[in-house]
C-alpha cells in the first residue's frame, strides 16, 4: 500500500475529543488544548478529529499558526473569518469582533461549530486573544475550540499558554509518543513484518515513538532500495530520517536549533553544563528546549538517538558556524579538563590550532591514540600540529615523530613525505644533536646509508657515544637493515681509507665512514654468534612492539639470522607478524612480511618467500620510489631466478630505478639479485659487473663484510665461468673460509668456491665440509648447490657410486625448494648396468634371509630405505635412527631383495 497518514495508538485521545464534541452539541462550549512534542502527531490527530466532527454534522473552521506571518497581525483570525465569509481585502484590518461573533452565532444556531487552530504556539498574539475572548462570551453556544500546542516550547506571549488552560470549560490532552505496540501497528500498516520484535525494537529505539520520525525511517527503507521494512538497515547521513530530525529542530524554534547544533558538535561529550558554556546562555531556557527535543524523540538525554541524525544536523550548518562551534567545543572541553583525544577531535574538525594549549592537546592525543593502535588519528593530530605550529624547532620535532609514526600505516609514505624536509633541515644546520641522532635512526630504518653516514659526519668524531636502546645488546642494536648504525663511535686511528678494489685501486671514502666501519668490525668480529643469539632471544621475550621498538625487534631478528639461527628467527618473525596483523598495523605487517620473505629465501622456501613479499606489498601498496621497495624487489628477483621463472625475474629487475635507490643499502641487495639473474641466464660478465659494483659500494660505505654484504663468492664464480681462475682466487683471497669458524653459512659458501679453485683430489673433502656447514646453518639451497658440485667432483674422480649419492641428495633438496634449474642440472641420467653391491659387508650378506624376492617393507626397513634414497650414508642413518651400522646394512639387504634391486641408487625416490 502507498505510504499515507495512518493514525495509530491514539484511540484514547480521539475519544476525549469526541466527548468534548458531544458536550458542545449539547450546548456547552469547550476549549481543548492538545499538547505534545514536535512531530508527535498533533496535526494528524487534529485533522482526523476535524473529519470526524464534519461527519457528525459540525461546522469545522481551520487555521494554522506560522511564525513567518508575525508581520501580519490577526493572521489566524483572518483564516477563520475567510471561512465564514467575514474576511476583507485588507490583511492589516481584521474582521470586527461584532461581525465575527455574529457569524459564529448564526452558525451555532444551525450546527455545532468546531474551531481548529494548529500550532497555536506560533499563532499571532492578537488573534489568539480574540479567540479566547470569544470563547468567554459564548459559554452557552455550541462552540468547540481545539488548539494544538508544542510541549515545552514558549508562546510569543507567555500569558496565552496560561489563559488557554485556566478556564473551567477547558480540557488538556497530553499526546505522548507511540508505545512499542503502536510502532508495531505502524510497521504492519506499511507492509512490514509485525512479528519481527528485533525490527520493531530497533525502529522504536531510533524513532522514540515519534510518528514523523518513524514514518521517515520506513520511507527511507523503501526509497533506498532495501526492499521491505523488515529488511530495514541503519538510517543514512542526510537520509529521510536525518531530514525529519532537522525538520523537528527547525519547527522547535531558533534556540532549539542552536541547541541541536551544539549537541551535534559535542557528540557523546554533551552535558547541560557544557552546552550552556558553548552557547553562552543561561541554563533555564536551554533546559526548556532540551525537554522539548526529548519530548519530540530527537535526543535521548543530551545525545541524538542515532549518529546519522547528528551528522545530518552538523552537515546542515554553514561552514563558518560549524568551525566556530568546534573550536568553542575544544575550548570548553579543555576548560573542563577533558581528555586530549576529545579535544583534538574538535580541533581536527575545525582544522585550526593556534593556541599553545591546542598544540599540546594535539600531541598528547596522538600519543594516546598510538596506545590504542589508532595510527590514522595520531597522524592527523600530528599533521595539524605541525602545520599550525610557528616554532620551527617544534615543527621539526613533530615532523620527526610523524616520520616514525607513519611506519604504522605506510613506510614508503613516511619516507617520501617527511625525510626530504628533515634532510633539508639537517643540511641547513637547524637540527639539534638529539635531532641528528633521531634522523640517523630513521635513515637507518629506511636503509638510506649515504644520508646516514652524512648524519654521522655532521655529528663529528668528538660527538658523545651513541648508546643502544635500553635493554638491547649492542650487537643487536647495530645490525638492523643489513648493516649497523654505530652503537660505539670510535675516532679514526689512521686506518686505510677503504679496502682495495679487485682491480687494485682504492675507493673513495664517504665522510664519517671510518666510524661506521670500525664499529661494524668491532661488533661483527668481536663477539660470537652465541652472544647474538642469547641477547636477541632474551630481548625478544620481553620486547613489546611499539614505534620505538620496531627497529630493535627487526635488529634482533636479523641478529638471529646472521648467527645461523634461522628457525628461531622464522618463529619470532611469525610471532611479530601475527601481532602486527592482530593489531591491524599495515606498515609493521609490511616490515615483518618482508623480513619473513628474506628468512624464507635463506631457508630455500622460494614460493613462501614470494608469498611473504607479495603480502608486504599488498598491505602497504603505496610505493612512489621508496627504497624499501628496492629490498622487496631484490627478494622477488632472486626467488624467481632460483625457481627458473626468468621472465618474472626479468620484470622485477627491469623496473624503473629511482635515484634514491643508489644511496640505499637495499641497492646492494638489488645489484646482487640482478647479478644472480645474469649468472643464471649465462651472462657472467654482466653479473661480474654487478658484483664488483657491490664490492666498491660496500667498501666505500665501510660495510664490506660477508655477513652484511655478499659479493666475493659470487664474483669468484663469475670469474670461473669466463675461465679466469687467477682472478677468482684474487677476489676470494680476503675472505678465506678459515676466517669464519663460527658462521656456518659464510664458511660453507666460501668452502664451495675454494673447492672450485682447488685441485680435483681436494675438492670432495672441501665440498663435504661445505655441505655440513650449510646444512647446519639451514641454507638448503646453497647446500644443494654444494652437493651438485660434489656430484661433479666424484664423477671426474671416477666414483659413480658417491656421485649418485650426492646427486640424489642434491636433487631431493632442489625439488623441495622448487629450484627447477638446479633440479635439471642434477636430474638422473640413464641407469647403469647392475654391479656388485659395495655398501653391504660380507658378514651382512651371509646373514641375508633366504626369503623369496618381493613382499612389503616393514616399518623399520621403510625408514632406513627412505633415508638411503635421500642419499644418507649408513653411518648417518645409524646416527639419525639410533641403531647400529650393522643393523642398517641388514635392513638394506632385505630391502634390496624385496624390491628386486642390487644397488643403492636404484632405490625409488617416492619412498
Amino acid at each position: 500500500m502507498s505510504l499515507q497518514m495512518i493514525l495509530v495508538n491514539r484511540e484514547k485521545e480521539l475519544g476525549l475529543l469526541a466527548s468534548a464534541l458531544t458536550e458542545c452539541t449539547a450546548g456547552r462550549s469547550k476549549t481543548v488544548v492538545v499538547e505534545g512534542g514536535v512531530g508527535c502527531g498533533k496535526s494528524e490527530l487534529l485533522e482526523t478529529f476535524a473529519e470526524y466532527a464534519a461527519a457528525q454534522g459540525a461546522m469545522v473552521l481551520r487555521a494554522v499558526g506560522m511564525r513567518s506571518t508575525d508581520a501580519q497581525p490577526f493572521a489566524v483570525l483572518r483564516q477563520l473569518a475567510d471561512q465564514t465569509g467575514q474576511g476583507g481585502p485588507d490583511p492589516t484590518r481584521p474582521p470586527t469582533e461584532h461581525d465575527f461573533l455574529a457569524a459564529l452565532h448564526r452558525m451555532t444556531a444551525t450546527s455545532p461549530v468546531v474551531v481548529c487552530v494548529d500550532d497555536a504556539q506560533d499563532g499571532d498574539i492578537r488573534s489568539l486573544h480574540h479567540l479566547l475572548q470569544l470563547a468567554g462570551r459564548l459559554r452557552s453556544a455550541r462552540l468547540l475550540l481545539v488548539f494544538t500546542d508544542s510541549l515545552h516550547l514558549p508562546h510569543q506571549d507567555p500569558l496565552i499558554k496560561t489563559e488557554l488552560l485556566r478556564r473551567s470549560n477547558s480540557l488538556r490532552i497530553r499526546l505522548g509518543p507511540l508505545t512499542e505496540q503502536g510502532t508495531d501497528e505502524l510497521l504492519a500498516a506499511h507492509d512490514g513484518d509485525p512479528h519481527d520484535p528485533a525490527l520493531v525494537g530497533r525502529l522504536h529505539s531510533i524513532g522514540a515513538g515519534n510518528p514523523l520520525l518513524l514514518r521517515a525511517l520506513l520511507e527511507e527503507c523503501l526509497v533506498t532500495g532495501v526492499g521491505t521494512p523488515s529488511a530495514c538497515g541503519e538510517p543514512l547521513v542526510g537520509g529521510l530520517y536525518g531530514q525529519a530530525v532537522l525538520a523537528c529542530l527547525y519547527r522547535s524554534g531558533s534556540v532549539a536549533l542552536e541547541v541541536g547544533h551544539a549537541l551535534a558538535v559535542l557528540g557523546d561529550a554533551g552535558t547541560p553544563a557544557l552546552l550552556a558554556r558553548m552557547l553562552d546562555q543561561p541554563a533555564a531556557p536551554l533546559d526548556q528546549n532540551l525537554h522539548a527535543l526529548r519530548a519530540a524523540g530527537v535526543i535521548d538525554g543530551t545525545r541524538f538517538r542515532h549518529r546519522s541524525a547528528a551528522a545530518t544536523v552538523e552537515a546542515d550548518m554553514a561552514p563558518a558556524r560549524r568551525t566556530a562551534l568546534h573550536r568553542k567545543a575544544a575550548a570548553v572541553l579543555y576548560a573542563a579538563g577533558a581528555a586530549s583525544p576529545a579535544i583534538a577531535r574538535h580541533l581536527l574538525a575545525a582544522q585550526r590550532a593556534v593556541e599553545p594549549w591546542e598544540l599540546i592537546a594535539l600531541r598528547n592525543a596522538a600519543e594516546d591514540a598510538l596506545g590504542e593502535d589508532d595510527a590514522k588519528f595520531a597522524i592527523d593530530c600530528l599533521e595539524l600540529a605541525h602545520d599550525s605550529g610557528s616554532d620551527e624547532a617544534e615543527r621539526i620535532e613533530i615532523k620527526m615523530r610523524l616520520a616514525l609514526v607513519m611506519w604504522r600505516t605506510n613506510p614508503a609514505a613516511a619516507e617520501y613525505q617527511h625525510l626530504p624536509d628533515l634532510l633539508a633541515a639537517m643540511r641547513a644546520g637547524t637540527l639539534s644533536p638529539d635531532g641528528l641522532v633521531m634522523l640517523g635512526k630513521l635513515l637507518v630504518a629506511h636503509g638510506r646509508i649515504e644520508e646516514a653516514l652524512e648524519v654521522i659526519a655532521r655529528r663529528g668524531p668528538d660527538a658523545p657515544a651513541m648508546t643502544p636502546e635500553s635493554g638491547i645488546h649492542p650487537y643487536i642494536s647495530s645490525m638492523w637493515a643489513r648493516y649497523g648504525f654505530p652503537a660505539v663511535m670510535v675516532p679514526d686511528e689512521g686506518r686505510p681509507a677503504v679496502p682495495p678494489e679487485p682491480g687494485g685501486r682504492a675507493g673513495e671514502r664517504v665522510p664519517g665512514v671510518h666510524l661506521l666501519q670500525r664499529s661494524a668490525e668491532t661488533l661483527l668480529l668481536g663477539g660470537g654468534g652465541d652472544d647474538w643469539v642469547a641477547s636477541a632471544e632474551s630481548f625478544l621475550k620481553v620486547a613489546t612492539l611499539t614505534d620505538a621498538m620496531l627497529g630493535p625487534v627487526g635488529s634482533a631478528l636479523k641478529a638471529l639470522l646472521y648467527a645461523d639461527r634461522v628457525e628461531e628467527a622464522a618463529a619470532w618473525c611469525a610471532r611479530a607478524l601475527d601481532e602486527s596483523t592482530r593489531r591491524d598495523i599495515p606498515g609493521w605487517q609490511a616490515v615483518f612480511a618482508t623480513t619473513q620473505g628474506l628468512i624464507a629465501l635463506r631457508q630455500g622456501r622460494l614460493e613462501d618467500a614470494i608469498t611473504s613479499v607479495e603480502r608486504a606489498l599488498a598491505v602497504a601498496p603505496e610505493r612512489n620510489g621508496s627504497v624499501l621497495v628496492c629490498g622487496t624487489t631484490a627478494i622477488l628477483a632472486v626467488a624467481y631466478t632460483e625457481l627458473g621463472r626468468y621472465d618474472d625475474a626479468a620484470r622485477q629487475i627491469n623496473l624503473p630505478v629511482p635515484e634514491t635507490w643508489f644511496k640505499s643499502v637495499h641497492w646492494l641487495a638489488y645489484l646482487r639479485a640482478r647479478g644472480v639473474f645474469h649468472l643464471a641466464t649465462d651472462r657472467p660478465l654482466a653479473a661480474l659487473a654487478d658484483f664488483l659494483k657491490i664490492g666498491k659500494l660496500a667498501g666505500r660505505w665501510g660495510i664490506d663484510h660477508p655477513m652484511l654484504v655478499s659479493w666475493r663468492t659470487e664474483a669468484a664464480e663469475c670469474w670461473l665461468r669466463v675461465g679466469e681462475p687467477v682472478q677468482a682466487a684474487e677476489v676470494l683471497s680476503p675472505q678465506p673460509s678459515a676466517k669464519f669458524p663460527g658462521n656456518g653459512r659464510i664458511r660453507g659458501i666460501t668452502l664451495r668456491m675454494e673447492a672450485a679453485l682447488a685441485p680435483l683430489a681436494q675438492r670432495p673433502e672441501l665440498l663435504r665440509m661445505s655441505v655440513e656447514d650449510l646444512h647446519s646453518s639451514c641454507d638448503r639451497l646453497e647446500a644443494a648447490k654444494a652437493l651438485a658440485d660434489l656430484r661433479d667432483a666424484f664423477q671426474e674422480l671416477g666414483d659413480p657410486m658417491r656421485a649418485e649419492l650426492a646427486r640424489r641428495r642434491a636433487w631431493h633438496i632442489a625439488r623441495e625448494c622448487g629450484a627447477e634449474p638446479l633440479c635439471r642440472r642434477v636430474a638422473p641420467g640413464r641407469r647403469e648396468a647392475p654391479a656388485p653391491r659395495e655398501d653391504v659387508t660380507p658378514a651382512a650378506a651371509a646373514a641375508e634371509p633366504t626369503a623369496e624376492p618381493g613382499g612389503e617393507l616393514t616399518r623399520a626397513e621403510h625408514r632406513v630405505a627412505s633415508l638411503a634414497a635421500y642419499g644418507r650414508t649408513n653411518r648417518e642413518i645409524s646416527e639419525q635412527l639410533y641403531i647400529t651400522v650393522s643393523t642398517v646394512e641388514q635392513h638394506l639387504t632385505r630391502v634390496y631383495r624385496k624390491l628386486r634391486i642390487t644397488r643403492r641408487h636404484q632405490l625409488p625416490m617416492d619412498l
